[in-house]
């Protein structure tokens, strides 16, 4: 290409805006942004507080809590924990039964050889 064909060609130019910047020069004064005013929010944000007060009664706090990251876990293995106490209870009551048996037959079994002992006095 030749300069000719460049020239030729105009690049679109951005326009400079100043939107916090007070330009000194007097030729950017005028592409200065006009200065936008902040609205009041104070009614809105009362109005909003308003509502969600009396909607805070309504909640229940613990549907808003996070669950515990095992709660399913939980809920899962509690069936079989509920069956594996019923049979620890029941084994460990056989457990002291035979211990009982057992206790019983040894003093059962001294009885009869003290009484053994005393017929043959």
């Amino acid at each position: 290409m030749t300069a000719s064909a460049e020239d030729s060609e105009e690049v679109p130019r951005k326009r400079l805006k100043f939107r916090c910047y007070k330009p000194h020069d007097e030729h950017l004064q005028g592409k200065q942004l006009a200065q936008v005013e902040a609205t009041s929010i104070d009614n809105t944000v009362t109005d909003i507080l308003n509502q969600a007060s009396s909607q805070s009664a309504d909640i229940d706090l613990n549907t808003l809590a996070p669950r515990k990251a095992n709660w399913d876990l939980k809920r899962d293995v509690e069936k079989k924990l509920a069956k594996l106490e019923r049979r620890t209870k029941r084994a460990m009551a056989e457990m002291i039964r035979e211990k009982l048996k057992s206790e019983r037959d040894i003093v059962a079994g001294a009885a009869n050889e003290q009484d053994a002992a005393e017929d043959s006095d």
